[in-house]
């Protein structure tokens, strides 16, 4: 008789144990096999026992589905996109964890995307959104004027929510930043100011012009011109911000008092007052927006327009969901508006005479 030696590779395969089917979970857990796939699809309505009872037999098996056999069946990834333009702002960040907390929740896995507002990033992850099968689509903030982006996403066919954006014809939850913006320069004219400079994001963002427009009409209810050099439209970043006050502390009219975004404007805002010898607020009164970090710990205290920006991602996830459930929700496409809140710290006064 010949024998034939056997490989280490013929033997793995020999000995390799069967890989566990979702029939072996039903049978271990005791329960149908469409249970089990309403456990790992996180389907609402099932009973707390038996979701139990099926994660249970899950974990003994070591059973893990296979997802692009599951998206092939029931057309669901169960993948989230989520487009961000700056993952480094401290805001975005608290929204994506509460929206990232309810897609998780509903079983959906959050896929994240860094765009830097360039319209090209915008449009290859559209075209990856379709590739990967996602089903649904969370975006953020990003230049309202990127027409090619626009296009590219009205042929996606695929539920989308906008978070501080404006998308035709699709549904968006937005602080308001009108208001906001109208009643921190209200508090600040009523303190005397009538020199404001005001450092908001890129004007083709829709909270920066909104916030624009909050600022023009707390002018026009107390009868003061905008001095349009007050104005500065800011990209990212504090090194813009640094250079742009200190080009206004260094004119001969000098603003009296700063709004600025609370995040890496604000650093350069600071740097910039320092480097010109003065101090907030006995020479300038300063406000931000967004209660960061840096605005609680200066001294003194920086006063803040906030908003509840955890609540805002999980309500954007929520009429996502909704959306791709195919619910009421799924009809509206009217923006929701989350209120925003001053919080009125040390950093204001009268202005000093000149």
């Amino acid at each position: 008789m010949n024998r034939v030696q056997e490989g280490p590779v013929a033997k793995s395969r020999r000995t390799r144990p069967a890989r566990a089917t979702i029939r072996d979970v039903a049978a271990q857990a005791g329960v149908s096999v469409s249970s089990v796939s309403r456990v790992m699809n996180g389907e609402p309505h099932t009973s707390p026992e038996l979701h139990a009872r099926i994660m249970r037999a899950v974990n003994r098996l070591r059973f893990e589905p296979h997802s692009a056999a599951q998206a092939l069946r029931s057309r669901e990834s169960k993948t989230i996109g989520c487009m961000v333009a700056d993952l480094s702002n401290p805001l975005y960040s608290e929204m994506i964890n509460g929206a990232e907390e309810e897609l998780q929740r509903a079983g959906y896995v959050l896929m994240l995307a860094a765009t830097r507002h360039e319209e090209d990033r915008e449009t290859a992850f559209v075209s990856a959104v379709r590739r990967r099968r996602m089903d649904g689509l969370l975006l953020f903030a990003g230049d309202n004027a990127h027409t090619d982006f626009t296009g590219a996403l009205a042929n996606l066919d695929l539920p989308c929510v906008a978070i501080d954006r404006e998308v035709p014809g699709v549904p968006s939850v937005r602080a308001d930043h009108r208001g906001g913006g109208l009643e921190i320069t209200r508090y600040l004219i009523g303190l005397g100011h009538r020199r404001i400079a005001l450092l908001t994001g890129r004007a083709a963002l829709l909270p920066s012009s909104e916030r624009l427009a909050g600022y023009r009409q707390a002018h026009a209810e107390a009868r003061l011109e905008v001095d349009p050099d007050l104005i500065r439209p800011q990209t990212q970043g504090s090194s813009i911000a640094f250079s742009d006050v200190c080009q206004l502390l260094r004119g001969p009219n000098r603003p009296t008092a700063i709004i600025t975004l609370g995040t890496h404007m604000l650093a350069g805002v600071m740097d910039a007052l320092a480097s010109s010898g003065l101090r907030y607020p006995d020479d300038v009164s300063l406000v931000c927006i967004g209660d960061t970090d840096l605005a609680r710990h200066a001294t003194p205290g920086i006063s803040a327009l906030t908003w509840d920006l955890d609540q805002m991602g999980r309500v954007a996830a929520n009429i996502l969901l909704d959306r791709i459930r195919g619910g009421d929700e799924a009809k509206k496409i009217r923006p929701v508006y989350l209120p925003t809140r001053f919080i009125l710290r040390h950093s204001g006064a009268t202005p000093r005479a000149p």
